[in-house]
């Protein structure tokens, strides 16, 4: 409940300009921000890596993503690799990176299967030939492969689902390379069915609730189910026009006809949307100009669908992709920036309530899909206090949002000149972690927006 001193801000229009208010409206920044969660993804490796480094035209990235085979999990049945994960936690730690994960439960070929041995030699198998290669596939729809990704998809979101630093997971588990499809084998390879479908997307509602989730947009029907319990989504052929094919692609083919089916237009009001090339950078110059209208075209359509973040494959950028890349980079996800702040331009040492006004605008496609803190930081005096307000910013969908809070003071401000600081902390560790677009934020993530008295 707002207190007596707040309610007559807010009933008189014009306190903000009485002399005992302060009105400061930011000036906002035009440069690209790496904040959580958004924006170009490092693949199977790092900002700082040697594979990176030789990159000229590769953002610095917030997100680095990884995919593990079932076999790298899971390599004795029962006996899960935590330690894969725990080192890259570390070294992402290292390098200001947030991991996003898939699991994947087998691959195209015999010479990389990806399925444990130790189950296939239990289980039901499908053997196939699938573009000149031989393979074999466990049977999904075995009630023991089930048994067996639940194990999996529990064990590992017992140990990490909430993680401060596990930004995203794809729902894998089914399909060539966790991606929900088993297409082009001879004989076919049954396709999961529809009831063991939901189980499977169930597991990670249910193991990793905690953590934001993208579906992959091959399945419809699984799509619509998980986009219905509020996950995103995420597709693997941005800008496909003419990789495939000459007289189709997923961008016109299939990838509206799909969301639209699957009533994902708007997912990205409640998690996270993905993208990837189908090949390389590189690839998109032979067709994107020609036939897709050019990348401010692309990228403008993975905005409009709510995009976040594009796993670029941490492979080369043509320098003629650069200025459309940072385009897309400045809008993609979230991008908060403080509008306006109203406070008291005089306090006195026996106030125990510091009433504040913000209106923040959020400039990007969607909300961040975590509560960072709200806080305000006053320095000066014995030193620095840090309050907080318990506004939910994963509720900042684009647009203005008014925030008209009372801080409570632990105990009375001395005398003196104070600094008040805005920030958007980790709740974890009640760190700075999402820098606002307005200039002169400090070096700790802090933005320090005016001075009052205390008297």
């Amino acid at each position: 409940m707002l207190s007596g001193t707040m309610l007559g801000i807010m009933r008189n229009t014009a306190g903000a300009r009485q002399p005992s208010h302060q009105t400061i409206e930011p000036e906002g920044t035009e440069e690209v921000l790496v904040n959580p969660g958004i924006g170009f993804e490092t693949f199977h490796s790092f900002n700082g890596d040697e594979r990176n480094t030789r990159l000229e035209y590769y953002p610095k990235c917030s997100i680095a993503y990884f995919r593990f085979y079932w076999d790298a999990l899971e390599p004795r049945e029962g006996k899960y690799n935590f330690d894969v994960i725990d080192s890259l936690l570390d070294k992402g730690r290292q390098n200001n990176q947030d991991l996003a994960l898939r699991f994947m439960p087998m691959s195209t070929t015999n010479a990389r299967q990806g399925t444990p041995k130790w189950y296939m030699g239990k289980a039901k198998i499908h053997r196939f030939e699938r573009r000149g290669s031989k393979g074999w596939a466990p049977d999904h729809n075995e009630p023991r492969f089930l048994a067996k990704q639940e194990e999996l998809v529990g064990a590992f979101g017992e140990r990490y689902n909430g993680h401060p630093n596990i930004i995203r997971m794809d729902i894998g588990s089914v399909g060539f390379w966790g991606e929900w499809h088993l297409s082009h084998t001879n004989p076919p390879v049954p396709m999961i069915t529809g009831d063991n479908a939901i189980k499977v997307i169930d597991m990670y509602l249910k193991h990793w609730d905690r953590t934001p989730l993208s579906m992959l947009i091959g399945y419809v029907a699984g799509l619509r189910y998980a986009v219905g319990k509020g996950t995103g989504w995420r597709a693997d052929s941005l800008g496909d026009y003419g990789h495939w094919s000459n007289t189709w692609c997923h961008m016109f083919n299939s990838y509206p006809q799909k969301l639209n089916e699957a009533r994902a237009l708007d997912a990205w009001k409640r998690g996270p949307v993905a993208f990837e090339p189908p090949g390389s950078m590189v690839d998109l110059d032979r067709y994107v100009p020609s036939r897709g209208g050019g990348y401010d075209k692309m990228w403008d359509q993975a905005l409009k669908w709510g995009g976040s973040a594009c796993n670029a494959k941490s492979g080369a950028i043509p320098s003629s992709q650069v200025e459309s890349i940072k385009s897309f980079l400045k809008r993609c996800g979230y991008r908060l920036a403080l509008r306006r702040l109203v406070v008291p331009r005089m306090f006195t040492t026996g106030d125990r309530q510091l009433p504040v006004t913000m209106e923040f605008e959020n400039a990007g496609v969607s909300p961040p899909y975590r509560d960072y803190v709200l806080a305000i930081r006053l320095t000066g005096g014995a030193g620095p206090i840090v309050l907080h307000s318990q506004v939910k910013t994963s509720k900042w969908l684009p647009g203005r949002h008014k925030i008209e809070d009372v801080f409570v003071l632990p105990g009375p401000l001395g005398a003196g000149e104070y600094r008040l600081a805005l920030g958007l902390l980790e709740p974890s560790d009640h760190k700075p972690a999402v820098r606002l677009a307005n200039k002169d934020t400090d070096r700790e993530g802090w933005y320090p927006v005016t001075t009052f008295k205390v008297i």
